[in-house]
């Protein structure tokens, strides 16, 4: 199968998986569950930097490392499946934005 068509043929898959996250009752189901996951994962990492000596200095990879033990750990104790441990882990290392804005907020006052 050439370059073109397995892409095209997994951005099918993708698109397919998408709507079914979107459209379906299930799917929304999943979704949510995924999102809470995440939420609770972000907060447990957030505490886990706020706690921790020199914060404000906090590396993206140091951060990735955080998230990284934390959600490894999540995914244990809740009997998670890779797929759904490899999408929360993607959520939270996308909110390095939000802790690297903090630092900013947090050395001005």
């Amino acid at each position: 199968m050439g370059k073109f068509k397995h892409g095209l043929f997994l951005g099918g898959l993708l698109g397919a998986g998408l709507v079914w996250l979107n459209v379906t009752k299930k799917g929304k189901q999943v979704r949510d569950e995924l999102m809470d996951s995440a939420t609770n994962v972000y907060t447990d990492v957030k505490k886990k930097i706020l706690a921790s000596e020199g914060w404000d200095k906090m590396t993206k990879t140091k951060y990735y490392k955080f998230v990284e033990q934390t959600v490894n750990k999540y995914a244990v104790e809740n009997d998670l499946l890779d797929s759904m441990r490899d999408m929360i882990e993607r959520v939270v290392k996308a909110q390095w934005k939000n802790h690297s804005g903090n630092k900013k907020v947090a050395s001005k006052k």
